[in-house]
This record gives C-alpha cells, structure tokens and sequence, in this order.
C-alpha cells in the first residue's frame, strides 16, 4: 500500500515583513519552512507505516529546485521516497492546475490508496487542495478537516470537522484526507537523519514530460493585485476621573468631533 504526502514549502510567517512604503510584502529576510498543517498530515502517515511496515510513504511537492529543502526533511522524518514536480511549465501553474499536475503523479506512481495533505496551507489561508485531488483522481471520496485518522478493514475512518461539531466518517480506500492539527506535537528529525538525507538519500525530480502533461492545456495561473494595506491603526486613550466625569468628559469630546 502507497501513501502520498503532499507538502508545500512556505515562507515562515513569522519573518514575513510588511513595507508600508512600497505596499509590498517584503520577504527578502524571510525563512521557508514547511507548511505546518502539513507537517501534521506526514506525522500521521508515518504513524501508519509504523503499524504496518509494509506501507509505503512518498513525500511530493511541486516548485522550484530549492522545494528540495522540505522533501530532504521528509526523508529525514521517515519517508520511503519523496518526489519534487519541477520544471518551468510546473513552476508556473497555480490553483487547478496545481491539482492536474498532482494528480498525474500519482497516478504515474500506481498503487496509492490515500493522499493526504494539510488542512489548508498558511501562505494562502487555502484549504482546495484536498478536494481539487479527489476530483482530479477521478472522484475519489474526501474526508476534509478529519482527526483521528484510522486505515481500517480497507476504509479511511477519522472525524470530519465542520459547523463547529465533528462526524464519524469512513470511507473506502482510495480516499484523500485533509488532517487537521492536533495536540500532539508533530516529530521532528534526528540530526543524523538530517545529514543523511543530504548525502545519502535522493530526491526524484519529475518534469511535466515525464508526467504525460501538455503545458500549453493547463488552466492559466492567476495574476497578483496590488496590495493595499489599511491605515495604520490609531492608538486609544483612557479617560480619567470617576465614572460621572469620565461619562462627562466622554460626552463632551463626542460633541466637539460632531459625533453625536
């Protein structure tokens, strides 16, 4: 049995700035790190390959050759193989076309019963990923948002979250699944492992040739929009006094602005 793992390379929010001046995002100081929900979602197909050995986990993105960093770290986790889809075509495709490009992956590699991936990814705030697979798999069933993931008597079992409660689900095998973020801190790798998946371990690089794909049909990517930041937020003051003369100095104030 076969299990993808799809994992997106991110720029770390936390060193993300904001020029005001140039109403841009400035990332030129910023840190790339691995999508944290989908760290979750490879925690919790490493956690299958340790109750039954015999599952195979594939670790694949798709970008630019630099993508490596967070494949390597996969392998260092634990992974069997991981798999970067890169080429200029692929380096382009945005949205839908992120999900054909996948999607012809997987079906190359043969034998996979479950993708999974993080609920959604923290650069984008987007959580399609999942869905857009399953249909692009030829319909595949989804469990979106689901915790407790279980591989049972051939179905995927977990709890779907949605509209604040969560749902028994299970479905038959080949499904996607979405894993949401638990308590329960996700591993992080051995420095040993880490040395060895640079020197020893390779990273397959797969090219839009190799996957059967015509470039010229997928969907085209999406433009970027000037950014626009609000106002800088203006900060409050407390009014003093007791509550009669602060509701006094209040109304007075309100007056002189003509807000009431």
């Amino acid at each position: 049995m076969r299990i993808v793992v799809c994992i997106k390379q991110i720029f770390d929010p936390a060193t993300i700035k904001i020029s005001r001046s140039q109403q841009a995002i400035d990332d030129r100081a910023a840190k790339k790190i691995m999508n944290p929900p989908d760290r979750w979602a490879l925690d919790a197909a490493l956690r299958f390959k340790e109750a039954d050995p015999s599952i195979e986990v594939i670790a694949m993105s798709l970008g630019e050759p630099e993508v490596e960093d967070v494949l390597r770290e996969a392998l260092a986790l634990g992974c069997d193989r991981a798999i970067l889809l890169s080429d200029p075509y692929i380096i382009k495709a945005r949205t839908a076309g992120l999900a054909q490009i996948i999607a012809a992956a997987i079906r190359r590699l043969r034998n996979v019963q479950m993708v999974m991936t993080g609920h959604m990814a923290l650069d984008t705030g987007s959580g399609t990923l999942g869905p857009r697979l399953a249909i692009e798999l030829g319909d595949w069933p989804v469990l979106l948002g689901v915790d407790q993931l279980r591989i049972e008597n051939g179905h995927a079992t977990g709890l779907q979250y949605a509209d604040e409660q969560y749902y028994d689900s299970s479905y038959p095998l080949p499904a996607v699944a979405t894993v949401l973020e638990t308590p329960q801190h996700p591993r992080y790798p051995h420095g040993a492992e880490i040395i060895n998946a640079y020197r020893v371990r390779n990273v397959e690089v797969w090219s839009s040739l190799a996957l059967g794909i015509d470039p010229t049909a997928l969907p085209a990517p999406t433009t970027g929009r000037q950014l626009r930041l609000p106002p800088v937020r203006q900060m409050g003051f407390i009014v003093e006094g007791s509550p009669q003369e602060a509701a006094q100095t209040l109304l007075s104030m309100l007056r002189s602005r003509r807000v009431i």
